[in-house]
């Protein structure tokens, strides 16, 4: 159970920093980033898309946040 806490907490670092990232302007270096992020949030974040209302899209990046602490609260 302590792996699989600290993966989501992990996980969940990289969702915020995904997060943090739309806020900042786009250089080499925050677009660099950006795309290593996005290679690992944009599966979970597609399906989260699709399943929000239209023009809710946006909000995907904060549904998964708010999914994965609900879960590491839950274990």
């Amino acid at each position: 159970m302590h792996v699989i806490s600290l993966l989501l907490e992990l996980y969940s670092f990289i969702v915020l920093a995904s997060m943090f990232l739309t806020w900042l302007p786009v250089n080499n270096t925050t677009r660099s980033l950006t795309t290593r992020v996005d290679a690992l949030t944009e599966p979970l974040l597609r399906p989260i898309r699709n399943a929000l209302p239209q023009g809710w899209q946006s909000f995907a990046t904060f549904v998964l946040y708010l999914g994965l602490v609900i879960l590491m609260r839950l274990i």
